[in-house]
């Protein structure tokens, strides 16, 4: 069969028009620049002489539209909707087409096509990953009846579906199976497997509007990575990890990467095996679970709450809604509702970075009987709502204690790593010693109290929300609470306007803030005093934080809440509960501060080790911290540099899997790793505001000055806390939920923000130029 050769917009549909079977292209007349220059009415009459249909589209096809080093794609004009009766208006048309050249050659064509009529599903198919080419069907289309819904960004009802190409599942809808059939002769006509087809199906027919190659320079080419073998190992670990265990309730599995401790938020969805094994180590192998026992909830010890998909960081569901069940309710109740929060979940997958807000009930607050009500419609007699009630109302009545409340301890365990650091620090233990005893007090006097204060932080937030809820306080007075928190963000933005004022030196402000790093867990990503110039030289906010007036309380909303707290059976009054509220959100914050510090010396010290044996931290990176830990207690034959350079080349191998790999945000089934669709998510608005600005995406670095701008970040990383020194307009995040570092942080400080807006919002906001933000009204537009 003789290849098509991909060459202008105009010379590829010819070219398929009559080789393509799964598809038609419409019929087209091609003109060049000259033809209209010299025979500009002759062209015209050719033009209304070669169709019969009533509407004409004069659409670009420049020769630098569809290259293989740049598509250029969108720069140019096509004009929809032209009377084939009205030969001005077509010269109009071709004139608006050939302005948008530029300065045309006389070679330089364009293209009239019908106007397709009735359209059903229209869109773009990629025959490879955009941005690694791994072998991937992405399909973006929306059945609003436009042609360029998908293209223009604008369009709000737009779908993407994903799949593998070795897929042995067929896609859920007859309309993609017609596509992807198309999308193989395609590939084969064509001889390319990256391909950018525009497509549209009009009365069932599917019709090919354009292909071009997807350009290749500049990406991450994966195409070469197998993954079909090593998809079929996470089908199967995941139908393994499916079945019944004696040790858990709930009769099915489900896989996010936001519930609870959120690796998307924290480590990202493709982490390097350093950070991925350094956050299981401190947080997700054993600690959570030894915070959630302590609180009151059931024991998940033993039980990893993440698990690793070759790399992509995944939270075990079915463990993770087990550890919020107390540990005081009757088993037949427990196993009711961890199926209930499951099934709810599978049911209302835009909730999974949402969890402990919307399906899970994991303390008592003064709206909880109002929320456990609906219970009694899925299989939960009264008797069992109420024994949730009150074992829900015992286990935060043990964190709020003023006196013996596990918050209280909390706080002061976290205080002891400081010594704990600092003697590990400046003793003569080697470097592999140090490293292993601080990651050991990172545990113990770090991360486990960080995790009960971060719950108590949680009791706090719910209690504050249910205020609002109960009438008690209005949503500015609840923001007006936020705001005067003396956290660490904001003991930040002093410190900075100090800089600038001359009060606070560098040296000052490095000894309390130098060890944050945006990647908390990336030993790739600077520290503040390793780059401090990057991060703060243009620092220009003065924020308009520092002179909040305290919070207080009227006679009335105390009296209120006094009756309330009675009613409800918390013991505390209404001072006591916003001493609580402020000991436990500032209290989160230095905790993770606290924390944080250990873990930034423990990276900088594997870097130093590294150096010493020639190991970049490139390399390191790659290489398990277990690697390093283990080497404490075990003499090798092997040289230090022979073991993380082993170690770190497999690890590198690993990650080119991860990066090639498309798994969706929530695995519900075995068979989505093969094909799913990316979730429209349901992202969280901070403030009421309405912002217009440019479109700033900081993901390859910091050095760009975000001053002024909507400033887009992957995760809602604290490290990210500089940007709050900056004069941003609004920041957009793609993971993270209501109750994330930087959605308080933006409530704090009062800037407009999107918190998690998926996958999909992030990738079509952050190519505009110009975004509209408007809070108040939960909206995103692309403006230019």
């Amino acid at each position: 069969m003789p290849k098509v050769a991909l060459t202008t917009k105009a010379g590829t549909l010819a070219a398929l028009s009559g080789a393509l079977t799964t598809g038609r292209v419409l019929p087209l007349f091609v003109v060049t620049a000259g033809e209209v220059a010299t025979r500009r009415e002759e062209t015209i009459r050719a033009i209304q002489s070669a169709f019969a249909d009533d509407l004409l589209i004069v659409r670009s096809s420049a020769k630098a539209e569809d290259a293989l080093l740049a598509s250029n794609a969108g720069h140019f004009t096509s004009v929809a909707s032209v009377p084939r009766a009205d030969a001005a208006r077509i010269g109009e048309a071709i004139d608006e087409v050939l302005r948008s050249y530029g300065d045309p050659a006389p070679d330089e064509q364009l293209l009239v096509q019908p106007m397709l009529r009735d359209i059903e599903v229209a869109g773009v198919a990629f025959t490879a990953d955009l941005d690694t080419l791994a072998p991937y069907y992405v399909v973006n289309y929306d059945e609003s009846g436009a042609t360029d819904g998908i293209t223009s960004g604008q369009d709000t009802r737009a779908a993407t579906y994903v799949q593998f190409k070795g897929s042995p599942v067929t896609p859920p809808l007859p309309f993609l199976a017609k596509l992807l059939e198309a999308c193989r002769e395609l590939e084969r006509l064509c001889d390319n497997g990256a391909l950018d087809i525009e497509f549209a199906f009009s009365r069932g027919e599917l019709y090919v509007l354009q292909v071009r190659p997807i350009v290749r320079r500049g990406k991450d080419d994966l195409s070469r990575v197998d993954l079909k073998p090593t998809l079929e190992k996470i089908h199967r670990k995941i139908q393994k990890l499916s079945a019944p265990h004696p040790n858990l309730l709930g009769e099915r599995v489900i896989f996010g990467v936001m519930p609870d401790w959120n690796p998307a938020e924290i480590i990202g969805i493709k982490p390097r095996r350093l950070a991925l094994s350094l956050y299981k180590e401190l947080v997700t192998d054993s600690i959570w679970a030894y915070q959630r026992d302590n609180y009151g909830y059931r024991n998940l010890r033993s039980h990893p709450l993440m698990v690793s998909l070759l790399g992509m960081p995944f939270i075990d569901v079915r463990v993770d809604f087990n550890s919020f069940i107390p540990k005081s309710l009757e088993e037949p109740i427990a196993a009711r509702l961890a199926s209930y929060y499951l099934d709810r979940l599978a049911a209302s997958p835009n909730l999974h970075d949402k969890v402990e807000f919307e399906i899970v009930f994991s303390c008592y607050h003064l709206s909880l009987p109002e929320d456990l009500a609906p219970l009694v419609g899925h299989g939960f007699t009264q008797g069992d709502v109420t024994a949730i009630e009150d074992a829900l109302r015992s286990l935060t009545n043990r964190v709020i204690d003023p006196e013996e409340g596990l918050l209280k301890h909390d706080l002061e365990r976290v205080e002891m790593l400081a010594q704990k650091r600092a003697s590990i620090l400046h003793s003569d233990l080697s470097d592999i010693e140090k490293i292993y005893w601080l990651v050991e007090h990172c545990k113990r006097y770090g991360t486990l109290p960080f995790a009960g204060i971060a719950r108590a932080a949680f009791v706090a937030v719910q209690m504050l929300r249910s205020c609002v809820t109960g009438g008690v306080l209005t949503r500015d007075e609840h923001d007006a609470f936020l705001r005067s928190l003396n956290t660490v963000t904001r003991r930040l933005a002093t410190a900075t306007r100090g800089m600038q004022e001359g009060t606070v030196s560098r040296e000052q402000f490095l000894a309390e803030f130098g060890h944050l790093r945006p990647g908390t867990y990336d030993i790739l990503s600077p520290r503040y005093d390793e780059n401090f110039d990057g991060y703060f030289a243009a620092a220009d906010r003065a924020s308009e934080a520092h002179d909040v007036p305290p919070f207080a309380l009227s006679d009335a909303q105390r009296a209120r809440i006094d009756a309330l707290l009675r009613e409800h059976g918390i013991r505390c009054d209404a001072d006591g509960l916003l001493r609580f509220m402020v000991a436990a959100i500032e209290g989160r914050e230095h905790a993770k501060l606290v924390f944080t510090r250990t873990l930034s010396d423990t990276l900088r010290l594997i870097a130093e080790l590294g150096a010493r044996y020639g190991v970049s931290v490139e390399e390191l990176s790659h290489v398990d911290v277990r690697t390093i830990l283990n080497l404490y207690a075990s003499l090798d034959h092997q040289d230090l540099k022979d073991i993380f350079s082993r170690d770190a080349e497999y690890g590198a191998r690993v990650h080119e899997y991860t990066r090639a790999l498309r798994l969706p945000s929530l695995i519900r089934e075995p068979g989505d790793v093969y094909g799913f669709f990316v979730a429209a998510e349901t992202p969280t608005f901070v403030t009421t505001k309405r912002v217009v600005g440019e479109v700033l995406r900081l993901d390859e670095g910091v050095e760009a000055d975000p001053s002024g701008s909507i400033v887009f970040i992957e995760s809602a990383d604290p490290g990210f806390d500089f940007l709050f020194a900056r004069n941003i307009k609004g920041l957009v995040t793609c993971f993270g939920g209501a109750n994330s570092h930087m959605a308080i942080r933006c409530a704090e400080f009062g800037i407009p923000a999107v918190i998690g807006a998926g996958e999909m919002n992030f990738a079509t906001w952050s190519r505009a130029s110009i975004l509209e933000v408007n809070c108040g009204n939960q909206q995103v537009q692309v403006v230019r």
